[in-house]
């Protein structure tokens, strides 16, 4: 098994909405902004309107539960979702503070992803199983992902 780059993005958080603590830790939504994803086979924007539907435990870990839908240049609509782990964490909260990206490896950063599309051009992405490594920015989060191949 390999893992073989597949393509970048980059998206702003255009909200947040802390649900609270629950039961099974902190609640916080994200909700996604619009945003941009580049690689060698597809290229195009991210759509506003996914969401993060976080659950933090009480030791900073998080888990990621994503939904999100990108446009490639020419047309086609392909569903993002993912899952992960996000540690939060001190280093990442000082540079945000500071009106800096964080940087990849700073903490904990994560995901799983699949993808879905209607479109016969972009039909391998239905059997395309990546992982990614996250980081975030000021305006939202940035991700280089990796198609798991043979």
């Amino acid at each position: 098994m390999k893992l073989v780059p597949l393509l970048t993005f980059r998206n702003e958080i255009s909200a947040v909405q802390n649900i609270g603590s629950t039961q099974f830790g902190q609640r916080i939504t994200y909700i996604v902004g619009e945003g941009r994803f580049e690689g060698e086979r597809l290229q195009g924007k991210i759509l506003p309107g996914g969401g993060d539907w976080l659950v933090k435990g009480i030791d900073g870990l998080a888990k990621l539960d994503v939904r999100k839908t990108f446009e490639t240049d020419d047309g086609a609509l392909i569903h993002v979702s993912y899952i992960g782990l996000y540690r939060f964490n001190e280093k990442v909260a000082q540079a945000l503070a500071n009106s800096k990206d964080a940087e990849f490896g700073d903490t904990l950063f994560h995901a799983q992803l699949q993808f879905e599309t209607g479109d016969p051009r972009y039909e391998w992405l239905n059997e395309t199983l990546a992982v990614a490594e996250g980081r975030e920015t000021t305006d939202g989060v940035q991700y280089r992902v990796f198609a798991i191949g043979s």
